[in-house]
């Protein structure tokens, strides 16, 4: 409750006393004005650091992005950055305005979207990128291509980064970000599309009183059993191959400062492959023998029967959660939707039945 009552102080009194009501509207004030010209603003800014925390709320951030849209598009395989302009709405009132960099990035996506994935480039600002935590080397995972399909794909990446948030708190939380585009050369017609940020290895082991590990390499004896059953379990549930253990694929590992825990524990992220996306560009890899991605396969070690037990009791207990997170996302076609819920109710049939638990997880562990 302490918490909340100062971040309302903060907004109500510090800000509120800024900004001007016109006829029952609120104007809206560059942020660097007011930075600028106000004595009283900057010291309710650092005031606002200590409670705003850019993974808290759900709702989703909104940007516009201003740019020449066509020289973009025509540019892509340059490997060169393009100055845009983005601007951002700090709560209701204030508008930051900041010129970037952006240019598109990836490999199989850039030659095969319409619309490649984009990179960010922002200038650090204390005042407001400290703030809005890993907006300054954004990355834009903008939908394929058109169609709402390519959109539901990006929803239900996030949505397996949420299901992983639910199982457990070692995990890196996101943020869906709106993108409004606007072409400055006036020939692409304006369009929006939802992407979002990932939190910070750094940031998750602050949070988890833990410290970042460096690696590149590891040997899946020396990890957290607990959790390394837990991550083997989640891979199976979304069906997930596009990670390893020893090389670190798809995985950070943290230290936490409980002494009773001496072992790393490992984290994992980038679920755009899996089978619960079903993305048209997933394609197996060799090291599995599938022919869909949606075909689980389990790729976790060998661990003792109660580490493994233990993590299929947590799941079971989270099944109401898991469902409800995806039953209540409104922006994902029902289509999707449903599709989804079906592909997890798969796995909970596996896990809740003993033979099929055994037969294809425990039997199937790796030595």
């Amino acid at each position: 409750m302490g918490r909340t009552i100062k971040i309302f102080m903060v907004l109500f009194f510090g800000v509120m006393m800024q900004f001007e009501i016109v006829y029952g509207q609120t104007t809206h004030y560059d942020f660097d004005s007011l930075l600028q010209h106000n004595p009283h603003f900057k010291p309710l800014v650092k005031m606002v650091f200590d409670t705003f925390h850019i993974f808290g709320p759900e709702e989703p951030l909104e940007f516009t992005v201003s740019t020449d849209m066509k020289a973009l598009s025509k540019n892509k395989y340059k490997d060169e950055y393009q100055v845009a302009k983005v601007i951002y709405q700090l709560w209701d009132t204030i508008n930051i305005s900041r010129e970037i960099r952006i240019k598109p990035r990836g490999v199989f996506r850039l030659k095969n979207c319409s619309n490649p994935p984009l990179r960010v480039n922002v200038k650090k600002t204390e005042e407001v990128f400290e703030l809005l935590e890993g907006l300054d080397k954004l990355k834009l995972v903008v939908p394929c291509r058109g169609q709402s399909s390519y959109q539901d794909y990006i929803f239900t990446e996030y949505l397996a980064y949420k299901l992983y948030n639910i199982i457990t708190d070692y995990s890196f939380k996101v943020r869906l970000i709106k993108v409004n585009y606007h072409d400055t050369g006036g020939k692409v017609k304006p369009g929006d599309a939802y992407t979002f940020i990932m939190e910070s290895q750094k940031s998750l082991a602050e949070r988890k009183e833990s410290i970042p590990i460096k690696n590149d390499r590891v040997s899946a004896r020396s990890l957290d059993e607990e959790y390394a059953a837990i991550l083997y379990v989640f891979q199976y549930m979304i069906g997930n191959t596009d990670w390893s253990v020893p090389g670190l694929h798809n995985m950070k590992l943290l230290k936490t400062t409980d002494v009773s825990r001496p072992r790393p524990i490992p984290v994992t992220y980038d679920f755009d492959y899996c089978g619960l996306v079903d993305a048209p560009y997933a394609i197996p890899g060799d090291h599995v023998d599938i022919e869909d991605v949606t075909e689980r396969v389990y790729m976790g070690y060998c661990l003792p029967d109660e580490f493994m037990d233990n993590a299929f009791d947590l799941f079971i207990e989270k099944e109401a959660q898991v469902m409800a997170v995806v039953r209540e996302f409104s922006l994902m076609t029902d289509k999707s939707k449903k599709k989804s819920l079906s592909y997890l109710e798969g796995f909970y049939d596996i896990i809740k039945d003993p033979k099929r638990r055994d037969s294809r997880i425990i039997k199937s562990c790796k030595q």
